[in-house]
Parts: C-alpha cells; structure tokens; sequence
C-alpha cells in the first residue's frame, strides 16, 4: 500500500460540462487548471507537503505518448468510477486489421465511425453538471488526492491523472468520485492500482445505491448484451430533447466501449471475429487483463489470479460478472523527463 500521497490544488471550469460542454460524467475529460506551485507530495502522513515540478516538460509513454500538463491544465480520470458513455467513438483499425480488406469495406468503416452513447449517459452527465452548478459559480476550486510513492504511478497509459476530486459545494466538501457511485450516477470500477481502503469504501457506498434501485442499478443489464444501437449519437450541446428518452439498459461501460468498436467492424464486415473472439483477443493485442475481487483484496496484485476479461462473458452476449465484482489490471506507462529518461524520484 503506497505511503505517499500527491495533492493538487486547482479549479474545474463548470461549462465544460454537457449539456454546456462536451464533458461527461465519468470525468475522463474533466480539466484541471493548476498553477505553478499546485502539486504537493509527502512521502509518508508524518511528512509535510513539498512542491513537486517533476512533470513540468515531462511524457507520459503508454498507448499513446503525451504531455501530462499542457498549457497549465491536466486531464483527471476520476478513479474507481466508470459512467455510461456519452460520446465513445470506434477504435481505428490496426495495420493487421486493414491488411487484406478491400476500399469498400475501409470505407464503410470509415462511415461508421462517430461518437456513440449508452442510454443513461446524458441523465448522469446532467446531473454532475446540476449539483456541480447549484453553487452559483462558473469555476469551482478543488483538490485532487492520489495515493503514490512515485511519480511513474500518477498518470495512467491514456496521460490522464488518476485520482479523487474534492470540491466543496454549498458549503460541503464532497468526493464527486464517491458522490457518483453513492447516488447511481456511475458504476464501480476497480484497477489493480487501488489500495483495499479505496475500495472497500466505493464497495460500501455501491451497496447504498444498489439497496436503493439507483439510475445505474435499475437498469443495469446483467444477462444479455443487446444488438449495438447505431442511432445512439453524441448529443448535441444543448439539446435536452435527448433526455426524454435516455433512460434504458446499459451494459457495463468497459464492455460497452469493446462493443462498440466490434460492432463497427462487423457491420463494416472488415472482420470476420465473433464478439468472444473479438474481447479475448483485445484492443491491439492487448486483452483487458482483471482478477476476481475477492482474490485480488485478499492476496493483491502480485498473487491473484489473473484472467482475462472475456472469461466473464459467454458467447458473446451473456455477462456472467458484475461491476463491483472485478479488478482490471492498470495499463502500463511510462513517465519521461525531458531527456527522455525515467522519472523515478519526486
């Protein structure tokens, strides 16, 4: 369990919210300004804060190879948390998949390409950006929390910082990742980079909101994954019409993000995979790598028993887990200084 702890002080613009914004409630595009003295680290809760400036000019080196702060803002994945989708777009074929396949079927991937939704996404979205803008402000301040001892264990293989947002609202300090799970805006969503602590705690507040026949619980599917859904589109800013009709089953995000880009091709037929072949093999090669939780939270990452995430799915189209039930391994990465070497000490 790591002794550290990073802390960044900042603002979050609140229009960057749908429906103002593109931003969603999963907070994978939520924007943090920071200043040049904003991220602290302490090495142990007996140590004082100390200003850091290891990432200033630094990369990020994972799926893709970017900088983790640019023009003073930094993106923040909201750990443990995972709302259904608002606007998840296909990934690109690879080489392999292109190698072979005619123009006509490229082309009809190519149209097949936009940014999806899953029912549900709009409603969660408006209501972060509601309880967010009861405060009366445009910008609020906040504090981001991570639990690390180096800085390669900040930033995930996406350049996005991994941590819990704390911003006070109407007079509270509220935890908006537990503040989703705890009011079924999003689902648990556990990584090997947590500590038992974090989770048990999203652990407590799920059952809350499972008890409760929260949005997410209600509909929740958790047989069957149902025939991909073409006419779902990003909603346009502004439009609240598609509220109206944004409430229905959902498959679990990860495994709706992983449909999705199947589906697109086999409508595209550039692939002749089932879904299972397709989840077994992976993004790239790379298949979603998990453990069961209960194996994990007794014998961590090191000596759980690590599966595959297509062994939780059977044919295709029966879910055999639930959200709360797995750990997925953190993709690996790799932060770089600016002569191109690792960063190993804050």
């Amino acid at each position: 369990m790591p002794a550290g702890l990073l802390e960044v002080d900042g603002s979050i613009e609140l229009k960057q919210f749908w429906p103002e914004g593109r931003s969603d409630a999963d907070t994978t595009k939520v924007i943090l300004n920071v200043g040049p003295n904003a991220i602290k680290f302490r090495k142990d809760s007996s140590s004082p804060f100390q200003p850091t400036h290891v990432f200033n000019n630094a990369k990020v080196k994972g799926r893709i190879s970017t900088s983790p702060i640019k023009n003073g803002k930094i993106t923040i994945r909201l750990q443990g948390i995972d709302a259904t989708e608002l606007h998840y777009q296909p990934s690109p074929l690879s080489p392999k998949e292109k190698s072979g396949v005619g123009a006509a079927k490229l082309a009809a991937y190519k149209g097949l390409v936009h940014f999806y939704r899953q029912l549900l996404g709009a409603t969660s979205t408006k209501a972060l950006h509601d309880f967010l803008t009861s405060t009366g402000k445009t910008v609020l301040d906040c504090r981001v929390v991570t639990q690390v001892d180096t800085p390669n264990e900040v930033f995930d293989t996406y350049g996005r910082l991994v941590g819990d947002i704390e911003a006070t609202v109407n007079g509270q300090t509220v935890n908006l990742n537990q503040w989703l799970v705890e009011h079924g805006w999003a689902y648990p969503t556990f990584y090997s980079t947590m500590t038992n602590d974090e989770i048990n705690t999203l652990l407590t507040l799920t059952k809350t909101a499972r008890s409760k026949k929260t949005l997410v619980w209600k509909f929740l599917s958790k047989s069957i994954i149902g025939p991909f859904d073409f006419n779902l589109r990003e909603p346009k800013i502004g439009d609240l019409s598609v509220l109206a009709t944004a409430k229905g089953p959902a498959i679990f995000p990860k495994l709706y993000r992983r449909y999705t880009s199947w589906s697109a091709r086999k409508k595209a037929q550039v692939t002749g995979q089932t879904f299972q072949a397709f989840l077994a093999a992976g993004s790239g090669g790379r298949p979603d790598i998990c453990f069961e939780l209960a194996d994990f939270l007794t014998n961590g990452v090191h000596s759980a028993i690590p599966h595959n995430f297509a062994d939780f799915v059977v044919g295709g189209k029966t879910i055999k887990f639930a959200p709360d039930s797995l750990v997925f391994k953190e993709a690996p990465s790799t932060l770089l200084g600016p002569d191109n070497k690792p960063i190993s000490h804050f």
